[in-house]
């Protein structure tokens, strides 16, 4: 019996194995495979599958990198209101180690992300707003962003918020609270400059 067992085992095991390689081969394969089967997405202005395959070219899946193919899909997704692509073009301009580098487009493609619900872009914006990049400085607009990523479920923005806080008046506080609360109340609308 205890030599059906290893028979058994043995067999379960080299299914296991092929299908692992099958599976390992797939994979290394899918990201060429998702850029083929997917370029449709770049003249049918499916704002979601521009965005997958900018990623695609932006990370380099399978060799695939191109930064002006990503930055092309990222612009087409990101004008057709793919609040992700706003995102990936915000931080493409914010890097500061890329041609690209511009914080003032940055700031832009930030904050239109932002009012469209984003919290990683609220939270960046909130940085940008702190230091003074891109935009004028302003300590009640960064805590107000922050405190609208917190509210949003970004738990690091709080601790941004909280050690921004330590350096605010009290009124600037206030202040920042209030406008916080008007452009969560107005949906996006009203968030300030």
């Amino acid at each position: 019996i205890s030599h059906c067992i290893i028979l058994i085992l043995m067999d379960a095991m080299q299914r296991f194995n092929r299908i692992s390689a099958v599976i390992r081969l797939l994979l290394s394969c899918a990201p060429r495979a998702y850029a083929q089967d997917n370029r449709y997405g770049e003249t049918m202005g499916a704002a979601a599958a521009q965005t997958k395959l900018a990623g695609v070219y932006q990370h380099g899946h399978s060799g695939l990198q191109d930064p002006a193919k990503a930055l092309a899909g990222f612009h087409r997704a990101a004008s057709q209101g793919d609040v992700e692509a706003q995102y990936n073009l915000a931080k493409m301009y914010e890097d500061q180690d890329s041609v690209l580098f511009d914080y003032s487009k940055a700031h832009s493609w930030y904050r239109l992300a932002a009012t469209n619900g984003h919290r990683g872009a609220q939270s960046r914006l909130g940085l940008l707003f702190e230091f003074g990049k891109g935009v004028a400085q302003s300590r009640v607009q960064a805590h107000m962003w922050y405190s609208i990523a917190f509210s949003n479920g970004n738990k690091a923005a709080a601790f941004w918020r909280d050690s921004l806080a330590a350096d605010l008046e009290p009124y600037e506080i206030l202040t920042a609270q209030i406008l916080a609360q008007e452009c969560l109340s107005s949906r996006y609308r009203n968030c300030g400059s």
